[in-house]
């Protein structure tokens, strides 16, 4: 199989019963990403065994594993395997998520005849608990991405984003919610390129928030949102009056996730 110079980031802590689907979409690429980095987050089941266990099925030449000895959170962990990296460009996957065949090759692709372009994204899907192929569109557009935009609405899903891998910019290590929405809004802001490819090419197997993983949590994805805010006015990345519409902004989104969940909720109960 034809082999492109991506590295695969996945950033693992008790996924025991998911990992093997998410990698299971990377080996069917097709084309191949030229390694894959593992990062068992000090993980308390047995998930370790589960990585050793894929890394033998599929070679230690391509999928290497990074075991933290304490729990330190996805960012720091994305950041092991950025820092190990050694291909030019960077994608993410999360261990519950998976990609379409065509991911690697067409992201890879647009920005490889993009030389100008640091980061992009794309759309992506969800799906019910199995994995199935989806059908894409047979026309897309691609736009530029501006913080502006990002602020009102992140369009930059970890799963979806391909990067440089010599960008100086990581993960804030410090949060454990909106860690990578910090590092998105950071990079536009100091004026990396970013573009959106409006195809999908990822799939979340869970709701965006208020279900399972780190986004069940909603009250501490809201103070991480606003952590985020806080921490980008105090580089002097944004504005007092934009940091204040912005806290306010994003109470109001809170509450009206607050309030579908609980409906939702109310009606699984029924």
């Amino acid at each position: 199989m034809k082999t492109v110079p991506v590295s695969v980031i996945i950033p693992c802590y008790n996924c025991c019963d998911t990992i093997e689907r998410a990698v299971l979409s990377v080996v069917n690429q097709t084309v191949c990403p030229a390694e894959v980095f593992f990062i068992n987050d000090a993980s308390t089941d047995n998930t370790l065994r589960r990585l050793f266990e894929l890394q033998k099925k599929y070679g230690k030449t391509w999928i290497k594993v990074i075991s933290l000895p304490q729990n330190q959170g996805p960012g720091a962990a994305r950041n092991a395997g950025w820092n190990q990296s050694s291909e030019p460009y960077l994608a993410f996957l999360d261990a519950d998520d998976a990609w379409h065949p065509e991911k690697i090759n067409f992201q890879y692709d647009w920005m490889k005849k993009s030389p100008d372009v640091a980061v992009t994204s794309h759309r992506c899907v969800q799906l019910a608990p199995y994995y199935s192929v989806w059908d894409l569109p047979q026309n897309h557009i691609a736009y530029s991405l501006k913080a502006f935009r990002l602020l009102i609405w992140n369009q930059m899903l970890t799963r979806s984003v391909m990067l440089h891998r010599m960008l100086s910019f990581r993960f804030p290590e410090d949060k454990r919610y909106s860690e990578d929405y910090c590092l998105w809004l950071e990079m536009l802001l100091n004026g990396i390129n970013a573009w959106h490819l409006d195809i999908p090419l990822a799939v979340s197997f869970k709701s965006s928030y208020g279900e399972g993983g780190l986004s069940r949590d909603l009250v501490a994805m809201e103070k991480g949102e606003l952590d985020t805010y806080k921490r980008l006015w105090r580089k002097n990345l944004l504005p007092t009056s934009l940091t204040i519409g912005l806290f306010g902004f994003s109470l109001i989104k809170h509450l009206r996730r607050m309030i579908i969940h609980w409906a939702t909720k109310g009606k699984h109960e029924l």
